[in-house]
């Protein structure tokens, strides 16, 4: 062989292996699901998402997540959206604030307009109400909160009710706990003499 073509080989050698390692080292996109062995990302990823929701123009809701995962549905323009570093909403009516609800995780159908808190959750009413339990579902649609899960309401943090499944509307006006049992405070008054 001649040293010409040598040299040829080699510079080609040199940059095929160049090019190999410089593809090798790059970022490879965060796998979020896997079925059947392929492997997907999310359409959107966002950190520190800030949502004001509206209806006829006032404020329903603001809804702060740090970390969200959207994936499109099907060719819509609605998206599936995983939250996993907290998930806060605060509701209102007629500019006021009537609730505020927290978690560590969550989810979000913007199709069906179901929020979804998961795990840790708090939902507190400016009506004195603190319930504690493991998911609850606010419906945007039936304006409801609700969850079959085991639930704990304190009262004016004097009276507390245990149940198995909660309902309310998103104002708090009205609530229904299933199967429910507690425990209430009751102050003696003076005798009357």
């Amino acid at each position: 062989m001649n040293l010409q073509k040598a040299n040829t080989l080699i510079k080609t050698v040199l940059i095929c292996s160049f090019l190999f390692l410089s593809c090798e080292n790059s970022k490879k996109p965060v796998a979020t699901s896997s079925s059947a062995g392929v492997v997907n990302t999310s359409d959107n990823m966002i950190w520190d998402m800030d949502v004001t929701i509206t209806s006829e123009g006032r404020i329903r809701a603001k809804f702060r997540a740090g970390y969200v995962e959207r994936d499109n549905i099907g060719n819509s323009k609605y998206s599936l959206s995983r939250i996993d570093s907290g998930l806060v909403i605060e509701f209102f009516e007629k500019e006021k604030n009537t609730g505020f609800l927290e978690s560590r995780r969550g989810t979000i159908n913007d199709l069906s307009e179901v929020f979804t808190a998961i795990d840790s959750v708090v939902f507190r009413s400016t009506k004195g109400y603190t319930l504690y339990t493991d998911t609850l579902i606010w419906n945007r649609k039936l304006a409801q909160l609700s969850t079959d899960c085991d639930v704990m309401m304190i009262k004016d943090n004097r009276d507390t009710l245990y149940g198995e499944g909660f309902i309310t509307d998103d104002k708090f006006n009205s609530y229904e706990i299933k199967r429910p049992r507690g425990e209430t405070l009751i102050e003696e008054k003076d005798p009357v003499n």
